[in-house]
């Protein structure tokens, strides 16, 4: 019978027969991280210069790497606002884009398109809550008497439950409108990503 081999042995055959990195993978393992930490940087920084930190990589072979890893970074932080501040990173995110495409027209047209879709969005999903809320107000008699029967045997106020109830099925309502504007803007990014 043949001689048993350590996991250990067996990973290092396997990497003896992918053979090397190029230098070209080296450097690619190396600027790529560079690039997404300065891109986190300039978003969580008010006034961190991105164009600036970009500038301090001259060579080309090793820009590219540091700008891929910005770009990858930028684009994860494109989403469909929740809030004030998840809106505020992805302008920020499409201002920073901005600064490292080369093929600023295509850009620009993409970019046009996803802010148009954001503010689609936004007015949708306030419009979606509103007719949420007239509706949800108007069956609120019906489920009222239903929580009161629960009320008394749960001992968990009849406030807090119509406030759960609410909040469960907008929970519903509002992620299936987050999936037909998310497939969208994935596609977008797509573009974007493709460009580099």
């Amino acid at each position: 019978m043949g001689e048993m081999k350590s996991a250990f042995e067996r990973a290092m055959e396997k990497v003896e027969k992918m053979g090397k990195a190029t230098d070209e993978e080296l450097k690619r393992l190396e600027y790529v991280p560079i690039g997404s930490a300065l891109a986190a940087r300039y978003l969580r920084e008010e006034k961190f210069d991105l164009a600036g930190e970009l500038n301090k990589y001259t060579d080309e072979n090793v820009r590219k790497h540091v700008v891929n890893g910005m770009q990858e970074a930028l684009l994860h932080n494109i989403t469909l606002p929740k809030d004030d501040m998840s809106k505020k990173t992805t302008n920020k995110a499409i201002s920073g884009l901005k600064l490292t495409k080369k093929s600023k027209n295509q850009l620009d047209a993409l970019l046009d398109r996803i802010s148009s879709l954001i503010t689609y969005y936004e007015q949708a999903r306030q419009q979606a809550f509103n007719q949420f809320k007239s509706a949800f107000e108007s069956k609120l008699p019906e489920l009222t008497r239903a929580m009161q029967q629960q009320a008394q045997k749960s001992g968990i106020p009849i406030e807090t439950q119509v406030q759960l109830q609410f909040q469960e099925q907008w929970r519903r309502a509002s992620s299936e409108l987050d999936g037909q504007y998310e497939k969208v803007l994935e596609e977008h990014k797509q573009q974007i990503a493709a460009l580099m």
